[in-house]
C-alpha cells in the first residue's frame, strides 16, 4: 500500500452539516441511484458519503485544488500527466480527478454513490465543461464486467475507498486489473488498530442506522 497525506485533510465522514447554499447543479448532476445502492443504505450497510462531499464542494477553493495537484505530482514524481490515462476509482468529491485533468491526463472517474458522481460532475461543469477527455460514470468497483469495459490505465487511483466496499480483497484484485503494463496503482486503506478499529466500526454502524 502506498500512503501519503491527502491535501483536503478530511474524509467525507468527518464533514458536519452546514447551512451553506449548495449549487442547484449538484442535485441536477446526481446520478440515479441503483437498486443495490438504495438497498444497502436502507439496510444500514452503506454510508452516503456523497451527501457529505456535496458540503465539501461548498468550501473548495483554488488553494485546495492546487494542493491536490501538488500531491499528485509528488506521489507520481511527474510534473505533467499529458498523454496518460488516469482512472479515479471511487472519485468521491472529484477533487483528484480534477487535479489529474489539470495536469493533462485523460481522466475516467466512477463512484457507486450517486451523490459522489454528482459532485464529480459538478467539478467538471465548473472547470472542464464539455471536455471529452474527462468521463464520469456511476459504477461499482466490485462490478468486474464494468471494469473490463474500461480497458487499462497508466495511473489507477483509489484513495480511502476499497475498504468501504464490504469486499476489500475482491475490490483490490479488481482495480489491479485496470493497471496497464508499467502503470501505477495508488490506494489507501484503513489500518487495523485492534480494539480502536472495533470501536469505530460500532460507531459507524450506529451512525448509518440512525
Amino acid at each position: 500500500m502506498l500512503s501519503s497525506t491527502r491535501s483536503d485533510n478530511r474524509k467525507a465522514g468527518d464533514l458536519t452539516e452546514t447551512n451553506s447554499n449548495l449549487p442547484s447543479t449538484l442535485s441536477e448532476n446526481s446520478a440515479a441511484s441503483s437498486p443495490d445502492f438504495e438497498q444497502q443504505v436502507l439496510a444500514g450497510e452503506r454510508f452516503e458519503f456523497g451527501k457529505n462531499w456535496q458540503r465539501f464542494l461548498s468550501v473548495l477553493n483554488e488553494e485546495r485544488i492546487a494542493n491536490a495537484v501538488r500531491s499528485l505530482q509528488q506521489q507520481l514524481g511527474l510534473d505533467r500527466l499529458d498523454g496518460l490515462r488516469f482512472c479515479d476509482a471511487g472519485s468521491g468529491s472529484g477533487l483528484f480527478s480534477l487535479a489529474a485533468r489539470r495536469l493533462g491526463a485523460t481522466v475516467h472517474s466512477f463512484d457507486f454513490d450517486p451523490s459522489s458522481v454528482g459532485c464529480t460532475q459538478e467539478l467538471k461543469r465548473r472547470y472542464f465543461a464539455d471536455d471529452p477527455h474527462w468521463t464520469i460514470q456511476q459504477a461499482s468497483v466490485l462490478d468486474s464486467n464494468f471494469l473490463k469495459s474500461l480497458g487499462q490505465f497508466d495511473v489507477v487511483y483509489s484513495w480511502g475507498v476499497l475498504h468501504h466496499t464490504g469486499a476489500m480483497w475482491q475490490a483490490i484484485a479488481n482495480v489491479t486489473t485496470l493497471v496497464a503494463p508499467n502503470g501505477r496503482l495508488f490506494i489507501a486503506l484503513y489500518k487495523d488498530q485492534g480494539w480502536l478499529s472495533r470501536m469505530w466500526l460500532a460507531v459507524k454502524r450506529a451512525y448509518c442506522c440512525c
